[in-house]
């Protein structure tokens, strides 16, 4: 299916009230009286109001993405059942905008709503947290990642897409998952995977047979392992972060025995820094994309703060859980 390019869907928001088949909305407009959107490859995602001025998200798509209504109607369901605190509600609303496109054609079509949350993305936040050298908010962010990742695993699901600007962060220091085209639940099973995520937080062996609960293994061990080696050196944000990535990168993975940032971090002084990137350079050969031992790796970060990493029972209690 073709869809309506970004300026068609401009034009609707614009005309909100002829437009939408029940939605009640109002733009929001930047200094020039152009709508307010985030672009991403499949996607733009509206800043619109509600009747009641409560600030909503509209997602309308650009590109096609097989079996849309059953993924985004099952991730819908979830979300609004399963009373995590990492996922935002949502209604998908099939036929719901009416576009005038030379492109798509002329027609009705679908859109996901959502509450519009504030917030930065974790690189941002991140990088801030570097340049003012504040480890210890580092270390803490390493450990509500580990939380979040839990939480995931626990519940036999995948993201699908973990990666540096999927991921918000509240003015009540909240973590907040965003963008759910690439999830993954039980009952959506035997699907292909839709898309295959970011390709500086995914492994390389990772193909559209790759959809189940494990997809996001390896995602899950960059961004740990990144925030940890910030944590010890927040100045590899300088050096090795382009805004695609935190500070790994797909060439990283694709050639890790070759990797200058790699053999770095696996000659790292920090316990766990040296054994994390070890494991990632493992999980990056083969065909597999899940990581072995990652529940006891993220249950180990859990545990540490600057001022840990030398316990040594607490070493040799991990590496006895984590298969080592």
């Amino acid at each position: 299916m073709t869809f309506p390019i970004l300026n068609d869907y401009k034009a609707a928001i614009n005309n909100a009230k002829a437009r939408f088949a029940s939605l009640d909305i109002t733009p929001q407009l930047d200094t020039r009286r152009n709508p307010l959107f985030l672009a991403g490859n499949f996607a733009g995602v509206f800043k619109v109001a509600r009747p009641d001025g409560t600030p909503m998200a509209v997602k309308c798509f650009i590109r096609d993405i097989p079996d849309l209504e059953r993924r985004y109607q099952a991730v819908a369901r979830f979300v609004k059942s399963a009373s995590s605190p990492y996922f935002i509600e949502l209604d998908y609303h099939p036929s719901e905008v009416y576009v005038s496109s030379a492109i798509a054609g002329s027609g009705e079509y679908p859109v996901v709503t959502m509450p519009w949350v504030a917030g930065r993305t974790i690189s941002s936040l991140v990088q801030v947290l570097c340049e003012r050298d504040n480890r210890r908010s580092l270390a803490g962010l390493t450990r509500a990642w580990a939380r979040l990742c839990l939480d995931l695993l626990g519940r036999g699901i995948a993201h699908g897409d973990l990666k540096h600007d999927n991921v918000l962060i509240t003015a009540e220091g909240r973590l907040k998952l965003i963008d759910y085209d690439s999830m993954f639940l039980p009952e959506l099973r035997g699907l292909p995977s839709p898309l295959l995520g970011g390709v500086n937080f995914q492994s390389p062996a990772r193909t559209a047979r790759h959809y189940d609960a494990g997809i996001d293994h390896f995602s899950m061990l960059v961004m740990l392992l990144s925030l940890r080696a910030l944590t010890f050196t927040p100045s590899l944000m300088t050096e090795y972060h382009n805004g695609e990535n935190l500070i790994l990168t797909q060439q990283d993975f694709t050639a890790p025995a070759d990797s200058p940032l790699l053999q770095r971090l696996r000659g790292s002084g920090d316990f766990f820094i040296a054994d994390w990137a070890t494991r990632l350079t493992q999980a990056c050969g083969g065909d597999a994309v899940t990581v072995p031992g990652i529940g006891a790796i993220l249950r180990a970060a859990l545990k540490l703060d600057l001022g840990l990493e030398a316990a040594g029972l607490r070493r040799l209690f991990y590496l006895f859980s984590a298969g080592r």
